[in-house]
Parts: C-alpha cells; sequence; structure tokens
C-alpha cells in the first residue's frame, strides 16, 4: 500500500463552488481529513489590492484606518467576515481607504503566536491573507488552541507565501523576543497604541481623513463604520449637522 501523502490539497467544484480539503497525515493510523475554508474567498477578496506589511490598499488613499483585532479570539473573526470585509470590497479595493491590521489582544495574555506568525506572512505582503486564513479556520485549531502546527498549515495554504521564508522570519521573531527581554516587537507597539488609545477588549476601528478622526470600538457596526468613512472624506465634517 502507498505512503499517504502529509498534505495534498485537492479542489473539488461542486455546483460552480469550489472547497479546498486538505488531509493532514497524523500519527500512525492514516490521515485526518482537515478542512480548511475560505481559501479562494479570501483571495477572492484581497487579490489585486496593494498590500505592504500590515497595510492593504493604495497608500495615497484619502482615508486611513486601523482595524484592532485579536485574530485568535471568535468576535476578531466574526467582526471581520461582518464588517471588515465588505469595508475592503467597497471602500479600499475602490481606493477610497487604506486599512492596516494592529494586532489587540482581548484576553489578558500579550503577545501572540499568531500575530507574530501573521507578521511574517506581512514580510512577503501577505498578512492579509493569512491573518484573514486564521480567523476563518479558529475552529479547526485544536484542543491546544493555536499552536504552531496550526500556523503552519495556515501558512501552507496562503496563496502566494514561501513557507521556507516565513517559517525564517517567524522563528527569528520568536527568537529575538526569547533573548532580549527589552525587545519590542511591532506586535507589541501595537498593543501599546490600543491602551494608549483606551480601547476596551474587542474589535474597533480609528478612522482618520481631510475631515477628522474617528475612533470606533465596542465592536461596531458596517453601518457604523461606513458613516465615519464618509464623514472623515469631507472637509467640512467637523460643520455637518
Amino acid at each position: 500500500m502507498s505512503a499517504w501523502v502529509p498534505r495534498a490539497i485537492i479542489a473539488l467544484v461542486v455546483a460552480g463552488v469550489t472547497i479546498s480539503i486538505i488531509p493532514i497525515s497524523v500519527g500512525t493510523g492514516g490521515p485526518t481529513s482537515v478542512s480548511y475554508e475560505g481559501r479562494v474567498e479570501v483571495q477572492r477578496l484581497i487579490a489585486g489590492i496593494k498590500q505592504d506589511a500590515a497595510r492593504l490598499g493604495d497608500a495615497e488613499a484619502a482615508v486611513e484606518m486601523e482595524l484592532f483585532t485579536d485574530v485568535r479570539a471568535i468576535p476578531g473573526a466574526t467582526f471581520q467576515v461582518d464588517v471588515v470585509d465588505p469595508i475592503v470590497e467597497e471602500f479600499v479595493r475602490e481606493g477610497r481607504a487604506q486599512i492596516s491590521i494592529r494586532h489587540f489582544s482581548f484576553g489578558r495574555s500579550g503577545v501572540t503566536e499568531a500575530a507574530i506568525a501573521a507578521g511574517a506572512a506581512g514580510e512577503q505582503g501577505y498578512q492579509w491573507q493569512f491573518a484573514e486564513l486564521v480567523m476563518r479556520n479558529l475552529s479547526e485549531a485544536g484542543p491546544q488552541g493555536i499552536d504552531e502546527v496550526f500556523l503552519k498549515d495556515i501558512a501552507e495554504i496562503t496563496p502566494g507565501l514561501e513557507i521556507d521564508e516565513w517559517e525564517e522570519a517567524f522563528a527569528s521573531e520568536l527568537e529575538a523576543q526569547a533573548a532580549d527581554t527589552a525587545y519590542e516587537s511591532a506586535v507589541e507597539t501595537d498593543g501599546k497604541l490600543a491602551l494608549d488609545l483606551k480601547l476596551p477588549a474587542g474589535p474597533a476601528v480609528v478612522i482618520t481623513g481631510i475631515g477628522g478622526v474617528e475612533t470606533l470600538s465596542n465592536t461596531p457596526t458596517l453601518d457604523e463604520v461606513r458613516a465615519a468613512i464618509e464623514r472623515v472624506e469631507v472637509a467640512d465634517a467637523g460643520l455637518a449637522p
């Protein structure tokens, strides 16, 4: 009998819907099928939009948005699908806004491996795809929660990501933090910014434009974010009735 292939991506097209199924070999008992969701949808959402490290969108876009989220948390994942993804489609893809992801722990723990792994993907220009895929597949993280095995699996299904380069960047960041207690990562800087803004635990968005700055915390709705973008797009937003 032939040995199991450790990982293989099988594309199935059923009634026009593409589904990615990734069998992962574990132990000696053959593969366990783990269905990672959203690969095709995430690529459709983000492909073709300029991306640089944490930023998604044209650097010259008039409205700047900062998304404070925890990629490990269900509330962050829900907010991503319900609010952030439509904003990407409506405003970022159209060049009206740019958005940067800021990693903000909703719990008591500080810097997380998931955030560091996303940052490592960002060095190749794929942080948003990686973060989206983590959040869409939290249910597949296993009993121990998000660990390096899960993150490696997400890296392997992130379109365009060079795995060896990602692993090197991820390991380098972890080593830098372990070797120097004074070392401050980009993820820690994000967390300090959230504290400076006195953001409560939960998804938040800071929106800046010619019309001013608006901070929306406590999981704002899609309509609230849309309205805030439209207000800061105009110079006299502060004078509007």
